[in-house]
């Protein structure tokens, strides 16, 4: 797709609209219209970007849509599958890149290289009161109260369905605003032996669709101590909601087809009837649509936690003020709406306009119910953990035992006991190293 030149807003443009639209707060007899900015000013210059949570695809469409405006701008990718592309090695080489895509601060907060914005976002009048609150509310909790990064989008699921399957055993499609409850009520009715083939209700990369995605703001780590928090009743409702949807009769897993990954292949190949997780959707060769993630009663119309795209700036760049200018620019009205329809991002901004226009020109989505992506509102972000507390991976922990409730049969109250305990072990390994 070709992007014409002067189709998209210049940055002085769009720094100069922040400033006068964001308020009293946001003063702006210093900015002088004669003062370009550096994209602007004709200079040459150059960024280079770390694709950790962009795809390749993406970031040639962002290339391409930044070369019609701002043609002295050349941005070079960095992939990190690439032999000596590790965070690490780029150190070491001292050629770590300017802008780090990610949906965490982890990898760049233990390596001391965040960089506070709060003086560019001055130095440039940029409006964050544009942005959905939620997306500084996580990148502070993150980044131990920082705004370190501008956002750029979010990522958002929804729940996939199989017409053909509802159909064939003549139940109603799901609907926008649907419990977790009825949905597996759905389940029930379509798990089912049906001339030598097994359909399932339901099939999903589970882990994360019922535990990382969960509504209740529930961790695997205390906030303010290095000890375990999942033996407790917010995450006994969760792994019992889990647990029934693979507890259905018929069901049968082992060790491999528990596997989340493994599960995400049923609805794929035409024999599930439900899912979150869509993958490989340009083989589906069946009927689908889509509606809204579905919650739990107690939170209705909450869905699952924001996640959030940022691009953050690296404090080993010497190009600061061009990467925080090029973020900045990507976060325009013109911009998020030409990524919205053409690549499926979620606006990280307030405007509804440009919510509506997700993935209009998207082919796979083109004609599905699209505006359930965005029907439920985000619950409340998580508590922070303090810093300096052990970091480890609990959740894969959590979801070893967990798996002993479906393989072994073993109880929750038993499972989630040993989850707790192996997770305080870990810890305290970690803290002996």
């Amino acid at each position: 797709m070709k992007i014409k030149k002067g189709v998209l807003p210049t940055l002085l443009g769009i720094l100069l609209l922040t400033a006068c639209t964001s308020g009293p707060q946001s003063p702006t007899t210093d900015v002088d219209p004669r003062n370009k900015t550096v994209l602007e000013s004709g200079e040459p210059a150059e960024l280079s970007i770390y694709l950790w949570s962009l795809s390749q695809q993406e970031f040639d469409y962002i290339a391409e849509l930044a070369k019609a405006q701002f043609p002295n701008l050349t941005l070079k990718a960095v992939a990190p599958q690439t032999s000596g592309n590790s965070i690490d090695e780029l150190l070491t080489l001292g050629t770590m890149p300017d802008i780090f895509v990610n949906r965490f601060s982890t990898d760049l907060k233990k390596r001391d290289l965040l960089v506070d914005l709060e003086d560019y976002i001055k130095k440039y009048h940029y409006d964050t009161n544009r942005l959905e609150p939620v997306t500084l509310e996580l990148m502070k909790n993150d980044a131990n109260g920082m705004v370190a990064g501008i956002p750029l989008d979010f990522a958002v699921n929804a729940l996939h369905y199989n017409k053909d399957i509802f159909d064939k055993f003549g139940l109603p499609y799901p609907k926008d605003g649907m419990t977790w409850d009825e949905v597996y009520d759905l389940a029930k009715q379509l798990t089912r032996n049906e001339n030598g083939t097994l359909y399932r209700g339901f099939s999903d990369r589970w882990m994360d669709t019922f535990f990382a995605q969960n509504p209740f703001g529930l961790s695997y780590l205390a906030p303010d101590e290095d000890k375990a928090a999942v033996n407790n009743e917010g995450w006994r409702k969760v792994a019992e909601n889990w647990k029934r949807f693979y507890a259905l009769p018929g069901l049968q897993f082992d060790a491999k087809t528990i596997n989340k990954e493994e599960d995400r292949k049923v609805f794929q190949k035409g024999a599930s009837a439900m899912t979150v997780w869509a993958m490989n959707m340009q083989d589906w060769n069946f009927n689908w649509d889509v509606v809204s993630m579905p919650t739990y009663a107690e939170k209705e119309g909450i869905g699952a936690p924001a996640s959030v795209r940022y691009l953050y700036i690296t404090k080993s760049s010497k190009n600061k003020d061009v990467a925080f200018q090029f973020a900045a620019w990507l976060t325009h009205d013109e911009v998020q709406t030409a990524l919205a329809k053409n690549k499926g991002f979620l606006t990280v901004l307030k405007n509804q306009e440009i919510q509506k226009a997700y993935r209009q020109n998207d082919e796979i989505y083109r004609g599905k119910h699209v505006s359930s992506f965005y029907f439920n509102k985000y619950p409340a972000v998580a508590a922070a953990r303090k810093p300096g507390l052990v970091s480890i991976d609990a959740q894969s922990l959590f979801i070893k035992e967990l798996e002993k409730a479906i393989l072994q049969g073993t109880d929750l109250n038993t499972v989630m006991r040993s989850a707790e305990e192996s997770i305080n072990q870990a810890i305290q390994t970690e803290k002996s190293k």
